[in-house]
């Protein structure tokens, strides 16, 4: 019976629809400071993920959003892969810290290699050991670069957010 057991496990995997990760890959919905970062890390080094198609829609609201979270992990080079046009200075010494965030998409319009979304978001800020709560609204424009979708940094400034000199 335990022979069965392990061939029809083994049939099972072998059957599993599995994609192979380049080794060192990253996945752009997993910050740094995830709780599963670590153990997704050790997934893809064994060549082993289920993945799913990109989505436009998905891919670029995902890429905004990891811009805070890589702010959010205190990993600015994290938010770096996802922005566009972004000044030397960025995240080089925050004057802010970004203790959490909701951003909220409320209209995503693709054109081929470019995405508008709209959104409301709301940031929790930390100053000086201050807390305070910030809300937005605004409109950011992304471009797919085949490598992903990168947010214009200079619109992201234009929220008047601490977090983007």
């Amino acid at each position: 019976m335990r022979r069965i057991m392990i061939v029809l496990l083994l049939t099972a995997l072998a059957a599993a629809p599995w994609t192979l990760a380049a080794p060192g890959a990253w996945f752009e919905d997993v910050p740094p400071c995830h709780w599963a970062a670590e153990a997704v890390a050790e997934v893809a080094e064994l060549g082993i993920f289920i993945g799913f198609p990109s989505d436009g829609a998905y891919d670029s609201v995902n890429a905004l959003r990891q811009v805070f979270e890589g702010l959010r992990c205190g990993d600015p080079s994290w938010s770096l892969r996802f922005l566009q046009g972004a000044p030397a200075v960025f995240g080089l010494a925050p004057v802010a810290d970004l203790a959490g965030f909701a951003l909220e998409p409320t209209l995503i319009e693709l054109h081929d290699d470019r995405a508008t979304v709209s959104f409301a978001l709301t940031a929790v800020l930390v100053e000086a050991g201050v807390e305070r709560t910030e809300t937005r609204a605004g409109s950011v424009t992304l471009r797919s670069d085949g490598h992903g979708w990168r947010v214009a940094y200079g619109e992201l400034a234009e929220l008047d957010l601490a977090l983007f000199p």
